[in-house]
């Protein structure tokens, strides 16, 4: 992997994996910044429907322009391996700072949830949702306080125009504690308000801390 990405991209660590990727840190070469890329494992990648998904992934959070929004830089599929570079976003995901801090101020959490609902309203209003809203998909950004919304993984064009869906009716997709009714039981015609649902479970947490 390494030899891979090293033409364009020098990698530092890992800050995070999930069950659609690895992310790194690193820095590219060429424009001299920071940035964060996320990996399809190599175990998962020779299945051609998971390498689909988390292209799927890419493309639908590049086109998002949202300061609510992780920006997608490109993505890129070489040598078996399939990437994509974003923003690095420095700073503290929200279910790591609730883990650490426990339940936070009134205050914070109307600021928190009414910035991750501009950004869902974006997304929302181009016809895409994001499916698995949750702490550690929320990023506070050091420099700005910012509530950043990441991980598309699971996202999809509601005018889906491909040759076949990435979800079928049966099959749940998201994180369970989190999942509206409808998502739970594996809905295929889920809309934006699942989302806000999940939202709503995570003010609940920020106000509780559990």
């Amino acid at each position: 992997m390494a030899q891979v990405l090293s033409a364009n991209y020098e990698l530092e660590n890992e800050v995070g994996r999930g069950g659609m990727g690895i992310v790194y840190c690193a820095r590219d070469k060429r424009l001299k910044r920071e940035i964060a890329i996320k990996v399809l494992p190599p175990e998962l990648s020779f299945r051609a429907d998971i390498r689909q998904r988390f292209l799927r992934e890419a493309e639908t959070a590049a086109q998002l322009n949202h300061p609510n929004i992780v920006p997608i830089y490109t993505v890129e599929e070489r040598d078996n391996l399939v990437y994509f570079v974003m923003a690095y976003i420095k700073g503290d995901n929200l279910g790591v700072r609730l883990q650490q801090h426990g339940p936070m101020p009134p205050v914070e959490v109307r600021r928190i949830l009414r910035e991750v609902a501009e950004a869902l309203a974006y997304a929302h209003n181009r016809n895409v949702i994001h499916r698995d809203i949750k702490p550690d998909n929320i990023i506070i950004d050091d420099e700005t306080g910012r509530a950043m919304v990441t991980d598309f993984g699971i996202a999809r064009a509601l005018t889906d125009t491909g040759d076949s869906r990435l979800t079928a009716t049966g099959m749940a997709i998201g994180t369970p504690a989190y999942m509206s009714p409808e998502q739970s039981a594996g809905d295929r015609a889920i809309d934006g308000r699942s989302d806000l649902y999940s939202l709503g479970v995570v003010g609940y947490q920020m106000l509780c801390g559990q």
